[in-house]
Formats: C-alpha cells, structure tokens, sequence
C-alpha cells in the first residue's frame, strides 16, 4: 500500500540571461529583430541634402559634354553653311529680306546740307560825305575811303532765310590784280544796311525803292550795322548771318571805313576771275 501525502509545490526562479539581464530584455530585443532583419532587404534613406551635390555634379558633366559635341561639330556646320548660301527667294522668304535693314530711315535722320547761293550786287552807286549832295548815280566803281562808302544791292531768292556779307580779293597770280588799289587800314570795313524810306505807294520803311540814280549821301536812309570785314583776310572774309529780307527782296548795304587813311577802290566787273563784294 502506498500512503499518499500531497506537498507544497515549489517556486522555481526564471533563468537568467548570460549578460544578466532578465528574460524579458531578451524579449524586448527580440521585437526589434523583425525590423533589424528586414533592413537588409532594403537600402538605407539617404537624407536630401546628399543628394543634391551629386544631381549638380551629374548636371555639370552632362553640360560640358554637350558644349564639346557643339564645339566639335561647329567647323562641320559653318562649311556646310558656307557652301551653300541663300538664294535670292530663300532670302526674300524671310522674315525681313532687306540686309540694310534701317539703312532707308538714316536719310530721314541726317539733316539736308546746307546750300549756300552766291548772289553779285545788280546796283552799285557811290556817295561821298564830303560831298553830301553830290549824285555819281548807278555804275561799277567801288570806292570805299573815310568820305566816301558804296552802296550794293544784291538780289536774294525767295528760299533765303539767313544772308552774310564776303569780300572775295582777286587771285594771287592773276592779273587782275592791278584793278585793286587798297590803302591804309582796311581791317574793319563796316557793312551797313540801307533801308528804302517811305513814300506815297509804300508807307512803311524798308518797302519802297531806291532811286539809284539820284540817291546822295544827304539822301540815304541808313539802316543797322551787319558786320565787319577784313580785306586782309583770305581766301575771304564774311560776316556774321543775320536775318534776310522778306518776300525775296533785294539787300542793299552800304560799305565805309571809319580808319584813318582806309582806301580801297576797285571795278567789280563780271568777269573771270570774279572778285569784290558779294
């Protein structure tokens, strides 16, 4: 027979790890082996700012190498081109054909040259302060001294805005050098205007006309001074612009010298060479 006695169970203590440490750490890193084992399946995420040095790098290179073919292969293209040019409808297919192109509108933009018309006087008549009623009438002498002066008219076209006054002297080597006697001073030969007085037909001053033949220095309506010459002066001397006559009409001018034993005379005739007043 056999007695049957019932004892107490006993409580067994967990085993511990071999780095004691409880099971239940192992348990723990048990869970993270899923994930540790799966990283092997796949790559590490690499942070962006790795990767953006490497797209330039990659950018750069692909550039330069591009850059090089187009090099290489420019003197291929530029002969092609050069060997076969346009032709005359290739180049009026364009969209502008005209290789002058804004050359047309430079005309426009360039202002016309100024043209200078040289006009003789058409009247020439002398009076003498000395003789300040004395009449030599119209004729070719030009005698111009401290009492006597010139008077010239001289025809001016319709187009003429601005007018001056030159002395042209005869040339160097011709021989009409002998018709012209001067005197003195002749660096300052005043150049006056000579305004028509009024009459019956023409009230206002400056619109009636002259009677040259009977015209005196006691008689004659001067006007403003124009200018100065210089018969020193070569090839010419001219006076400064001033305002011509309106409506086309005749300048008449008179020339005197204020210089002590200033004397100048000549014929101004029509004939080449030409020289005096004009």
């Amino acid at each position: 027979m056999f007695s049957r006695t019932t004892q107490p169970p006993e409580y067994t203590a967990l085993a511990l790890h071999a780095e004691d440490e409880p099971l239940t750490k192992d348990v723990d890193r048990d869970s993270d082996l899923p994930a540790q084992s799966g990283s092997d399946d796949f790559p590490p995420v690499q942070p962006q700012s790795q990767l953006l040095p490497k797209l330039v790098l990659y950018a750069s290179l692909a550039l330069a190498l591009l850059s090089t073919v187009n090099v290489l292969l420019l003197p291929t293209t530029l002969h092609q081109y050069l060997s076969y040019p346009f032709s005359e409808q290739e180049l009026k297919d364009l969209p502008f054909p005209d290789q002058r192109l804004g050359l047309d509108r430079a005309a426009a933009a360039i202002p016309p040259p100024q043209v200078y018309y040289r006009a003789w006087p058409d009247r020439i008549v002398r009076v003498s302060r000395k003789l300040k009623n004395a009449v030599y009438g119209d004729g070719v002498q030009v005698y111009v001294t401290v009492e006597d002066s010139t008077i010239m008219r001289f025809p001016v076209p319709e187009q003429g805005n601005a007018c001056a006054v030159s002395w042209i002297p005869p040339p160097t080597y011709s021989g009409r050098n002998n018709d012209l006697t001067t005197k003195g001073d002749i660096s300052e030969v005043e150049v006056w205007s000579v305004l028509p007085s009024p009459s019956s037909t023409n009230p206002y001053p400056g619109e009636g006309e002259i009677e040259y033949e009977n015209i005196s220095y006691s008689t004659l309506p001067r006007g403003e001074l124009l200018g100065v010459l210089d018969l020193t002066q070569g090839p010419n001397s001219t006076t400064q612009e001033f305002a011509c006559p309106r409506d086309g009409e005749a300048l008449v001018v008179e020339f005197m010298c204020q210089r002590v034993a200033c004397h100048v005379s000549f014929m101004q005739i029509e004939m080449e060479p030409k020289f005096g007043m004009s």
